[in-house]
């Protein structure tokens, strides 16, 4: 009679111990489940940001290539003027030498500059027609000695030799008023360190930067 009380309470033991353990394994496979789930929403959340990148990449290389077959072409209609063409965050950029435009610490434009400068007009009105085009002078770190009466600073001397190049575009070759203006930077901008001639000479310039549409 004990023995089979005995068995029957060890039956009763297994049962118990079952039904919990049935409950355990359905708590570990629904957890489980919401595992996988959330793994899969951040697979499918990074495959689409991997496509995202991949499109932005694209786009960037179409771009930089677009923009450097538009600076070998102006740089090849260029050819012998004494300018250089550049990309510059994001743009082309047509790039004259100081010395080619003005003599040292003046804004009157030197007469053997105005057939540079008529060439470029004549691209701006082809190669880049309905840009906006901003016209940027830049000098070295030299302050300003003998115009001291006229320009305050370098600000102002290269805001002036912009605008001695954009008058000429404007009033002598055609160029649109509504597509040019200027901006002075001093010496706030340089290519290279103004430790020597040879890099004074070249911090020293005007850029034509056609500005892309919706810049400024």
């Amino acid at each position: 009679m004990l023995e089979g009380y005995g068995v029957a309470r060890g039956l009763c033991l297994v049962g118990i111990l079952g039904i919990l353990g049935a409950g355990t394994g359905c708590g570990q496979l629904k957890k489980l489940r919401q595992e996988n789930q959330q793994l899969n929403e951040t697979i499918s959340g990074l495959q689409q940001e991997n496509a995202e990148l991949s499109s932005k990449a694209s786009r960037y290389e179409s771009e930089l290539s677009r923009l450097e077959n538009t600076r070998r072409d102006l740089e090849a209609k260029l050819k012998g003027t004494g300018a250089t063409v550049r990309i510059k965050n994001g743009t082309v950029s047509v790039l004259l030498p100081g010395a080619v435009l003005f003599d040292s610490g003046q804004t009157t434009l030197r007469p053997q500059s105005k057939a540079t400068l008529k060439k470029i007009a004549g691209i701006l009105k082809t190669s880049a027609a309905g840009e906006i085009v901003r016209i940027e002078g830049h000098t070295d770190n030299d302050p300003v000695v003998r115009h001291k009466d006229k320009y305050k600073s370098n600000w102002e001397l290269s805001a002036a030799r912009a605008a001695a190049v954009l008058h000429y575009m404007v009033e002598e070759c055609g160029v649109s008023p509504a597509r040019v203006y200027i901006a002075g930077f001093g010496q706030y901008q340089p290519m290279t360190d103004n430790k020597s001639k040879t890099g004074k000479a070249k911090n020293r310039r005007v850029e034509f930067v056609i500005v892309p549409k919706g810049g400024g």
